[in-house]
């Protein structure tokens, strides 16, 4: 038995069915379940003072400190918030975008970034989309879309619904060399996939926490390079993004120089709670062998198509650009719903008629995927 395989006995939701369905929500582990139980529980029963209130608060810089390690940049370039798509109005609100600017994004991002852009349409400023091509989008596509008046390439780290992973690295050289900011969502990446903000050369990157980080919804973080963070015009303000959180001096705004100065109210301390016990277990599983673990897996489903006559993998993406996401096309008039699946103790995300994808975590195993697949070669072979 392997350190993955020994993780499942904290998700008792595997214990009667296979989830794949990470991409949509994650589970969330009975310790970080406990810990979230335990915050609220001494709310409940101890109060919450005002000294209690700043050791949260520190406790809070101190997992900032923890995520840079795990993006391998600083804690001060940390900042927390409600969501990825709250966080990313930073930038898009903040960098300062004019008439007659242009932003460079792709349709397979996720709605967030497109809705995020559209609504910048009204101040002049123009949106190039790059079209995916059996799901992939090279980054050549998004390059040659660039101009004088490109202010940012906008991707996801993985596609939501393809589960292409993105040449971040190419795409921060090149927009590093022209002087260009590249923004990356890694809502379906981070805490699964490797990254490295610095050596991939991002400017701008939000997570929510509810997926592979494995939290609850109402939570999330942006990673803000230094030379940007100092560049962003602060459009919210409030009491907690200022240096002095206990406020000795209030007839004085000395607004934080980090990350933080965006966090313009209170943030989920339930929620980081759940956080902070997740990061012990990525510490301790290692990220390059999560990654390399979700990958493993991502192959056997791979195989697993192979082998069925009228299914197929969408992209059938090389193993750079594969993610923990897998999304499969067999014909429109399989059964395939959400209940269907259920029916059959299957976690999945089918996608209208003719698609499925499967989201597949460390807690997962080859096991959960041969029962998706039993559903699979049951339809194949009539």
């Amino acid at each position: 038995m392997n350190k993955f395989d020994l993780q499942r006995q904290y998700y008792p939701v595997l214990a009667h069915r296979s989830f794949l369905n990470t991409a949509q929500n994650g589970l969330i582990p009975t310790f970080a379940a406990e810990a979230m139980c335990q915050h609220i529980q001494g709310r409940s029963l101890n109060a919450l003072d005002l000294e209690s209130m700043d050791a949260l608060w520190d406790d809070a810089d101190t997992i900032r400190q923890r995520i840079g390690r795990m993006l391998h940049c600083r804690g001060e370039e940390i900042a927390f918030g409600p969501s990825a798509s709250a966080l990313f109005n930073i930038f898009t609100n903040g960098v300062g975008l004019q008439p007659g600017d242009n932003v460079v994004t792709c349709d397979t991002a996720y709605h967030s970034t497109l809705f995020t852009y559209y609504n910048k349409r009204s101040d002049g400023v123009e949106l190039r989309i790059a079209k995916a091509q059996d799901g992939r989008v090279e980054a050549e596509q998004l390059m040659e879309l660039v101009d004088e008046r490109t202010r940012a390439i906008s991707i996801s780290l993985v596609d939501y619904g393809t589960g292409y992973r993105h040449d971040v690295a190419r795409l921060g050289a090149f927009c590093r060399s022209r002087g260009i900011y590249l923004t990356v969502d890694a809502t379906q990446g981070c805490g699964a996939m490797q990254i490295d903000v610095e050596a991939m050369q991002i400017d701008f990157l939000v997570t929510s926490v509810y997926k592979w980080l494995q939290g609850v919804l109402g939570l999330g973080f942006a990673y803000i390079h230094r030379p940007l963070l100092d560049k962003l015009k602060q459009v919210d303000m409030g009491w907690t993004n200022v240096r002095d959180r206990r406020h000795i001096r209030d007839d004085v705004l000395d607004i934080s120089t980090n990350a933080n100065r965006f966090e313009y109210g209170g943030i989920s301390f339930v929620a980081l709670a759940g956080l902070k016990k997740i990061l012990d277990a990525y510490e301790k599983l290692g990220g390059a062998d999560i990654e390399a673990y979700i990958l493993s897996l991502t192959g056997y489903a791979y195989q697993k198509a192979a082998q069925l006559r009228q299914v197929r993998v969408l992209g059938d993406f090389s193993p750079e650009h594969r993610s923990g996401i897998v999304t499969l096309l067999y014909p429109e008039d399989w059964p395939i719903t959400p209940e269907y699946l259920y029916a059959r103790s299957v976690g999945a995300m089918p996608i209208g008629r003719g698609r499925c994808r499967i989201a597949m975590h460390y807690y997962n195993n080859r096991e959960d995927i041969d029962r998706f697949f039993a559903v699979l070669e049951e339809l194949d072979r009539r």
